[in-house]
This record gives structure tokens, C-alpha cells and sequence, in this order.
């Protein structure tokens, strides 16, 4: 489980952080993401990401959920996959309010609700200011066991499901490669 508030002063608090920050005062904090896969929750990786506005650039450090693990710079000053000119925002955890392992459960209710029979089999969680609902959301997707992609948006003060929707993963490869067919599979020789 992470603990936005608890954790983010947890990486504040590391010589890591404090040496960084020196030299990148106007980075600000712009997300948390996970993918959750493991066993335990302790050994799951946090990427926590400051963006600077001024050389458009991410750093990302890597935060163990395992509270006796330091934080590690995992990478400094990459360039990020956004449109020309959209900013990223900065996240604001003053009014979070909801926990991972709560977002998690509430997502897993709406999944087994409106989708009876799919099973969540991997996650994806981002903690982000979203820009089309100006607020801090629980941006979580579920991998099925049937290989469809559950994605639930959901309220960071509340845990209110804001919109949520379910996708075939194999319908993913004509949203990322436009143009691609069904005749554009590989062919055994």
C-alpha cells in the first residue's frame, strides 16, 4: 500500500531528493504510477514524477511500497510522450483522501458489477491532476483474464468513479498503430 502524503516526505526527506532538488527548484511533483504484480504490496516499485516546465522534461524516482527501502533516481530530465504545447499538471495532495488499496477495491466492486465474470489479473494505478476534470484522480486499469482492459477514473477526495469503460486489449493495436488491419498479422512461415 502507498501512502501519497506519508510517502512523497519519505522521498522529501531522502539525500537523494534533497541533492536533485538543488538544481531542479522548479520541478514539481506531477504523478504516482504503479504497476501492481506482485505477491506481496511490499514489493512493489512506486515511480513518483517531477516535471520541469521550463526544459519540459520528467524525472522519475523510484519509491519501494517496502517502507525499510531508500528511494532511487530513476531517471533524470526524459523527455516525456505528450502533444506539443499540453502542459502537465501539477498533482496537489492536499485533498487526497482515498488510499491505493481502497481505490483498488472500489474499481474491483464497478469491474464485477458491470462486467460480471471478468477478473482483474494485473494493475495499473497513476495518482495524477487530470486536466479534463480539474481535480486529483485514481487513473486504474485492469488487465482481464479474458484480455479485455477495464479503466475506471476515480475521485482522489471521495473515491467517486467518475467514468469508466471496458476495452479489448486486441482492439488497442488500431488505437497505437493507425492504419494497421486484421490482415496485418503476422503470418507463420
Amino acid at each position: 500500500m502507498i501512502e501519497p502524503k506519508k510517502d512523497i516526505e519519505r522521498l522529501k526527506n531522502s539525500s537523494l531528493y534533497k541533492d536533485w532538488k538543488e538544481t531542479h527548484k522548479e520541478s514539481y511533483l506531477s504523478d504516482f504510477f504503479c504497476v501492481l504484480d506482485k505477491e506481496s504490496s511490499d514489493d512493489n516499485l512506486w515511480q513518483i514524477d517531477y516535471y520541469n516546465p521550463k526544459q519540459d522534461t520528467i524525472t522519475s524516482f523510484e519509491l519501494p511500497a517496502d517502507k525499510r527501502k531508500s528511494p532511487k533516481l530513476k531517471e533524470e530530465n526524459s523527455k516525456i510522450f505528450k502533444k506539443e504545447g499540453d502542459a502537465v499538471q501539477e498533482l496537489s495532495l492536499s485533498e487526497l483522501g482515498w488510499s491505493d488499496e481502497n481505490v483498488i477495491q472500489v474499481a474491483k466492486e464497478s469491474l464485477n458489477e458491470q462486467f460480471p465474470g471478468e477478473a482483474p489479473m494485473k494493475t495499473i494505478l497513476i495518482l495524477q491532476h487530470s486536466r479534463d476534470y480539474d481535480k486529483p484522480i485514481w487513473n486504474l486499469t485492469f488487465m482481464t483474464s479474458a484480455l479485455n482492459m477495464f479503466n475506471a477514473r476515480i475521485d482522489a477526495k471521495n473515491g467517486k468513479i467518475i467514468d469508466s469503460s471496458l476495452k479489448s486489449a486486441m482492439s488497442l493495436k488500431k488505437e497505437i498503430l493507425p492504419g494497421t488491419t486484421k490482415d496485418d498479422r503476422p503470418k507463420a512461415s
